[in-house]
């Protein structure tokens, strides 16, 4: 009787699935988005004081409106009258003393090169005046 010597053929049969590559992948993408989204956010150009035709909702018709321009310098105009810091607050006082459905809606219009501060500091005036409808113009490309 002649003896086999050679191993007996086994099948390997695989039943768990091999994530390997998969968690290389997904670090690798990790790694990639960690490296890419401060260059993302550092490239941002912001250019308030234009916006595309069209944008915003159409002015109402029926409404009212009081146009306050604040000039490269700094000066105050409401109506196309010039007017101090001290007028301004005081016509924000006369606008708010009226019923809130006659009062008309204050729309500032700021100079492009004006510190956004400026524009900041007149909102803030209306508001601590009592007026709630207070816009921001901006000039169409």
């Amino acid at each position: 009787m002649a003896r086999s010597f050679a191993k007996p053929h086994r099948l390997h049969v695989m039943n768990e699935l091999n994530v390997t590559p998969m968690l290389d992948l997904c670090f690798c993408l990790l790694i990639i988005f960690m490296i890419a989204t401060p260059v993302l956010e550092q490239t941002t150009n912001v250019n308030l004081p234009k916006a595309e035709k069209g944008s915003g909702k159409s002015p109402d018709t029926k409404q009212q409106y009081r146009f306050v321009a604040i000039a490269r310098d700094g000066t105050f105009a409401i109506g196309g009258k010039s007017v101090t810091k001290d007028q301004l607050e005081s016509e924000f006082g006369m606008i708010a003393k009226m019923p809130e459905n006659d009062q008309p809606v204050v729309r500032i219009r700021g100079d492009a090169s004006l510190p956004y501060q400026k524009i900041i500091d007149v909102m803030s005036m209306a508001k601590a005046k009592g007026l709630t409808k207070v816009g921001l113009d901006t000039e169409i490309r």
